[in-house]
């Protein structure tokens, strides 16, 4: 019966590739909600500039122009942030991928190398039958000569 004494060494890297799916999993998560976010800072800011825009034709009313003002650049700055987040995140990403792909690369290494193992095993063990089968005839030759 064949054995793959690097087995366990195989199925370490399969889970191990498996939680690095999960972390990749999570990243794009975090992007998707990160993406949201910035979509809806944007549609606040959209509002913001509009209010802002109505309250210069209608009232001029300089506490509130500033107080809006003053929420579209905080909004201005959260919305730089977000994308510098998303922009971490993507970096993370691409690195998430690459390590996936590496062990995907080390797993299918250990697969070839069960299948050359494997393949030399059953050899080994038809030359071991034919060389029974040669002892047996010889053997048997021997006899009825």
């Amino acid at each position: 019966m064949f054995i793959f004494k690097l087995e366990k060494v195989k199925n370490l890297k399969e889970n191990l590739m498996n939680i690095e799916i999960m972390k990749l999993h999570e990243i794009n998560n975090q992007i998707k909600s990160k993406n949201q976010y910035l979509s809806e800072l944007e549609s606040q800011k959209k509002c913001l500039i509009e209010k802002f825009d109505l309250h210069i034709k209608t009232n001029v009313d300089f506490s509130i122009l500033k107080y809006i003002a003053d929420s579209i650049l905080s909004l201005d700055l959260e919305i730089r942030s977000t994308k510098k987040i998303i922009e971490e995140l993507q970096n993370k990403k691409i690195a998430q991928i690459e390590t996936i792909k590496n062990f995907h690369k080390e797993i299918k290494k250990f697969e070839k190398l069960k299948e050359y193992y494997k393949e030399r095993y059953i050899y080994e063990e038809k030359l071991k039958e034919q060389n029974f089968i040669n002892d047996i005839s010889s053997i048997f030759y021997v006899r009825n000569k």
